[in-house]
């Protein structure tokens, strides 16, 4: 911000009147569990970004799964025991109730790591996110049926612009994974 004088009018207090300039200012932002956070200064994103860090490390020595951190990165952190709820058999035995069309789906994210609606219904070729939501749905229930929270097998990740959401799938790291470390999907 710059304060520049008025240079002195023969009116009354005119001399007193100061005139502000504001400059561009960038604020700098962080972006973190789908939330934007705005910081006043570069001292205060740097203080938030090394609080984040520490409270992610302590989720990890606790050996909490922190959903989207990398497994490697989660090691370099603290490296506590990394817990997940798939094995080979879950793995397994969810994949063969899931329908063709989830198959479809997860096969898509696995492949992509990230896959925005539109992309998905296109390549579903589905008219609406109403359909595509049906078959999410299905996804999530087989996975509470096998003790699998949703959120380990893909998270949403929804991006308002211009009044419009947009929502782009997110394969979980537990499950690429284990659909790597099986070979799976298979051409």
């Amino acid at each position: 911000m710059k304060i520049e004088k008025r240079p002195n009018s023969g009116l009354t207090n005119a001399a007193k009147r100061n005139r502000i300039t504001l400059r561009s200012v960038r604020v700098p932002t962080i972006r973190y569990n789908g939330f934007e956070i705005s910081c006043s200064s570069v001292e205060e994103a740097a203080a938030l970004v090394a609080m984040l860090e520490s409270q992610e490390a302590k989720k990890i020595k606790r050996g909490v799964q922190v959903q989207g951190l990398n497994p490697l990165f989660s090691r370099l952190l603290g490296g506590g025991v990394e817990t997940s709820q798939w094995t080979r058999e879950a793995f397994w035995a969810f994949i063969e109730q899931v329908g063709e069309t989830q198959k479809r789906i997860l096969a898509l994210l696995v492949e992509k790591r990230k896959v925005t609606d539109q992309e998905m219904r296109k390549a579903l070729k589905l008219e609406s996110n109403q359909q595509l939501a049906g078959f999410l749905s299905g996804i999530s229930k087989q996975a509470g049926a096998h003790n699998i929270p949703a959120r380990s097998v893909f998270t949403i990740e929804n991006e308002s612009e211009s009044g419009e959401v947009k929502k782009t799938y997110v394969v979980a790291w537990d499950f690429l994974r284990m659909a790597t470390d099986q070979n799976w999907p298979t051409e």
